[in-house]
């Protein structure tokens, strides 16, 4: 095992992974999938290669059109004290 496949948060092991991650861009919540990434098998940290992000950027940049649309619940949080 080289250091490339040890995740730097807690030293577990690496692997090839597809991840989706949601974005906030120019006031709308944008989520993109597909994307590949290292994950770790012990923590779940999620590592994108500087090329990967390059790409996300110019992706949410170019107004492309979504694949499709999905409907996001939202929470009012309350604090205890206030319920």
């Amino acid at each position: 095992m080289n250091d490339a496949s040890i995740c730097p948060s807690c030293g577990g092991t690496l692997e090839d992974r597809s991840i989706q991650i949601d974005f906030r861009y120019k006031g709308r919540l944008i989520v993109v999938e597909g994307i590949p990434a290292q994950v770790c098998k012990d923590c779940g940290e999620q590592l994108v290669s500087a090329s990967t992000s390059k790409d996300i950027d110019a992706l949410l940049e170019s107004g492309a059109r979504p694949s499709r649309q999905i409907t996001v619940p939202v929470l009012p949080f309350r604090h205890s004290a206030q319920a």
